[in-house]
């Protein structure tokens, strides 16, 4: 496979084309340090086989800091706790990855009160509390100076190169931009001038021959930005400046859905292959992009297809470390994928909780292991029985074989996966299809014995006789008791193709559940509007944006021609209308919604196991996971699978 023949950035020979993207963790300490548990979250991804870890963030300018707990390059004191992240990385595998650190100055995107930029010119979106201050004409060189203080920081601690930050709004970008670099000084004569100073300041600091990346923005994605031209120019020029790779990306925090991609917006493999294969006709050193990019058949294509060099994976590693090793030895059954949900990974930080991974529990727990390889044995062999094939159960039957313990799972529907199936269902929901298909393949490699269309009956289980019973049952659609309810079809059903809706649907719920069915519902050409009782945050809250459902209702669903009521309650269900309280002037009055269909997804109740109490007067060491004993997410259960399967 091309994907794993070697490449040369500059001086630096890679053992093969794969790259780790740098992701934001907030691992860091309080003031940036490094931190034990940062460093054993890269190790466990060198172990991988990945060819290039480029690591996330690190800070040139107390003023420039992204976001708290990222990495801190403003001094020398922080020279020792970078040389133990280098020394864990390349010491995490014989064959250890290049190690690289991504600099950067966030300018007006800062976490300040007040922000500073190239001009006094803030974003749309997450603007700062004051308007940002331009930088005089020796603040800027004096940052010239910082980026480049910081390359050499990080070669005497031991990187084998740095990435500097070009793209995605923050400071550098903001000079090369028309939109924020409003200067009239040579800053602003030359919107390209700051850039080029850095990589000249930074090589005449390093060396010529220290590897530098830059990460370019290949289009702004907003009217009068840069487009793919203007990055042309730019790598041009850098390169004769002695950048020796380009890494392709692009938009910024106002356009942040361009390059941090909810699963409900995902487009075409490697999102940006068209645009970083125009800046690859240009520039003759490695150019390095990717997004969206799951499976090796698809990083293959991007770099046989001459697209890039070089494809860098992100979501990706933290579902699965691994994702380089098992695809080089054609194991491609046993990569965990990504699901695309972006609450582990992006949302939680931008509420401030540092990275974990919804289908990945050893994320929350590489500070004690590096690996699943590494998840202890039982100390005693069990004979476990599982009840229910959902995401809980699939994930608890996987890990407690992992150990050693002889385990049945039985389910009693025909197929495994549970709700996972049904939302699974939407276009924009595959990659939860394929996460289907892993447990599958897990189970049967470890010869889990699966039973499927089983009704977990007191004969069962004495027939079995097992030390230890699970359950993990899941949940039902609720149908709530309102007068006319039995007028309404399942979400459930509508998703799967058991009841059909005419032209124009009203949804009742604006849960995740009821979100995903609208959705689904307008891009089949639907009129649909959703009901939520829960009202919306007031605008300028300034609430974050913390989970998959909060995108949709206040962004996506809008943004799709749906009509969206909050903060009212269903009344009654009568043929062809649904009434709702509303409001209007302060006052709560009822009015009527006229729909072909009425959809009822007004969320989910646990599916109760009638036997659970005969099994626990047995005496068995019993555990109840997931829907069946807390209603919440798939990623809920499958970290309740995993806890539980340690436990047993």
């Amino acid at each position: 496979m091309a994907l794993f023949e070697p490449i040369q950035i500059g001086s630096m020979p890679v053992k093969n084309r794969i790259v780790m993207a740098p992701m934001t963790t907030l691992y860091a300490g309080p003031n940036g340090e490094v931190t034990d548990r940062l460093i054993k979250y890269y190790v466990a991804r060198a172990r991988g086989g990945v060819g290039l870890i480029i690591v996330e963030s690190a800070y040139i300018d107390e003023q420039g800091c992204q976001i708290p707990a990222s990495i801190n390059i403003t001094s020398d004191a922080y020279i020792p706790g970078l040389t133990l992240l280098v020394d864990g990385i390349k010491g995490g595998s014989a064959d250890h990855p290049v190690a690289c650190l991504q600099l950067i100055h966030a300018g007006t995107q800062a976490v300040l009160t007040q922000t500073v930029g190239p001009s006094a010119i803030g974003r749309k979106i997450a603007k700062p509390v004051k308007t940002p201050r331009a930088l005089t004409t020796e603040e800027v060189e004096q940052i010239v100076e910082d980026f480049a203080g910081a390359a050499l920081r990080a070669k005497l601690a031991g990187f084998d190169m740095v990435e500097l930050h070009g793209t995605h709004g923050y400071l550098i970008q903001q000079f090369l931009s028309p939109l924020t670099n409003r200067r009239t000084d040579k800053y602003g004569a030359d919107r390209g001038l700051f850039a080029e100073e850095i990589v000249t300041r930074a090589k005449a600091k390093c060396g010529k021959d220290y590897p530098m990346i830059w990460r370019l923005c290949s289009d702004e994605f907003e009217p009068g930005g840069i487009t793919i031209e203007d990055a042309k120019n730019t790598a041009k020029r850098l390169e004769q400046a002695g950048i020796d790779a380009f890494d392709v990306t692009g938009g910024t925090y106002d356009t942040f859905n361009m390059y941090i991609e909810f699963l409900y917006d995902i487009g075409e493999e490697g999102v940006f292959r068209d645009l970083a294969s125009e800046v690859k006709k240009v520039v003759a050193v490695p150019v390095i992009s990717g997004a969206s990019v799951d499976t090796p058949e698809a990083a293959e294509r991007l770099i046989s297809d001459e697209k890039v060099d070089m494809v860098f994976l992100g979501r990706a590693l933290i579902a699965d470390p691994y994702w380089p090793q098992k695809a080089q030895e054609g194991r491609v059954e046993d990569i965990r994928p990504c699901s695309k949900c972006t609450e582990g990974c992006g949302l939680r930080i931008e509420s401030l909780r540092p990275v974990n991974c919804n289908v990945n529990p050893t994320v929350r727990l590489d500070y004690l292991w590096r690996g699943e390889d590494d998840i202890p044995e039982a100390k005693e062999k069990k004979k476990v029985l599982v009840i229910g094939g959902g995401p809980g159960g699939l994930e608890c039957a996987r890990v407690a074989t992992i150990r050693g313990h002889d385990v049945t799972l039985v389910d009693k529907e025909g197929t495994l996966g549970g709700t996972l199936n049904v939302a699974a269902i939407p276009t924009f929901k595959k990659a939860i299809a394929r996460l289907v298909e892993y447990y599958t393949a897990q189970l049967k490699k470890a010869e889990v014995k699966v039973m499927t269309n089983t009704t977990a009956s007191m004969k069962l289980v004495n027939d079995i006789a097992p030390d230890v019973v699970v359950v993990a049952t899941g949940s039902e659609p609720l149908v709530c008791e309102i007068p006319g309810i039995e007028k309404s079809v399942l979400a459930d059903d509508v998703l799967w193709g058991k009841a059909t809706v005419g032209t124009s649907v009203v949804v009742l719920g604006g849960g995740l559940v009821g979100c995903e069915t609208a959705l689904h519902l307008v891009q089949q050409g639907k009129k649909v509007t959703v009901i939520e009782a829960v009202p919306l945050p007031p605008a300028g809250a300034g609430i974050f944006i913390r989970e998959a459902r909060d995108y949709l209702i206040m962004v996506k669903l809008p943004m799709s021609g749906v009509e969206v009521i909050t903060g009212s309650t269903v009344c009654e269900i009568r043929d062809g209308e649904v009434t709702i309280t509303d409001k209007k002037d302060g006052m709560t009055v009822m009015r009527t919604i006229a729909a072909d269909s009425i959809v009822n997804a007004f969320g989910r109740q646990a599916v109760v196991l009638e036997e659970l109490t005969k099994i626990r007067d047995l005496g068995k060491e019993t555990y109840v996971i997931g829907d069946a004993r807390l209603l919440g997410k798939a990623s809920d259960a499958i970290l309740e699978g995993f806890i539980v399967a340690l436990e047993i």
